[in-house]
């Protein structure tokens, strides 16, 4: 009975050890930044190649993938 409450113990001890080394932070390291949200994908009208929004070029309510697409039409 006495080898079996210092077993015991002695896990619990590790447990909490092992936990407080868990959420130890470096000192003076950063987070890494959060991702940019997903863009939006939209389909040349000319090619039918898929730009994100940030980079569509539009010519009335019709996206392109680049300005002679758009002057093409």
């Amino acid at each position: 009975m006495k080898y079996l409450l210092v077993f015991v113990v002695v896990i619990v001890g590790l447990t909490l050890l092992k936990k407080s080394h868990q959420h130890r932070e470096i000192p003076g390291a950063r987070k890494p930044p959060k991702p940019a949200p997903p863009e939006h994908m939209y389909a040349c009208s000319h090619c039918g190649v898929h730009a994100p929004q940030s980079r569509c070029v539009w010519k009335g309510d019709n996206p392109y993938c680049c300005s002679e697409h758009a002057r093409l039409g």
